[in-house]
């Protein structure tokens, strides 16, 4: 299949009006932002820890906004919809935790779902 370099361009540009890139992205941001606080409030901060962090989270963003719309444009729409979906879910795990670490009051059945 060849793929047309404007469909390709306007499959980027829909990135900007979809739902779940929105949420995605805003959990993104949340999460590292609980990290970074989760880090100073147990006084455990690390330069090369949050580097890695941040380069960890700049390549799953990368990864998402270059996959989906190829997804896209192949005809996968679900397929493209269940990655970010995992992404989403994986990062509000992620922001849980950070939050129980933190001492944020977290559900007993919450916690039991997502004990590492």
């Amino acid at each position: 299949m060849i793929i047309d370099n404007f469909q390709l361009l306007k499959e980027f540009s829909n990135l900007l009006n979809n739902l779940w890139i929105h949420v995605f992205i805003i959990l993104v941001a949340f999460d590292i932002l609980t990290g970074l606080v989760k880090g100073m409030k147990k006084n455990s901060t690390n330069s090369t820890k949050g580097l890695t962090g941040m380069i960890k989270h700049l390549l799953v963003v990368i990864l998402i906004i270059t996959a989906y719309p190829y997804l896209s444009l192949l005809g996968l729409q679900p397929y493209a919809n269940a990655f970010v979906l995992y992404y989403i879910a994986s990062y509000a795990i992620s922001i849980t935790e950070n939050l129980g670490q933190m001492g944020v009051p977290i559900p007993s059945f919450v916690k039991e779902r997502i004990e590492k």
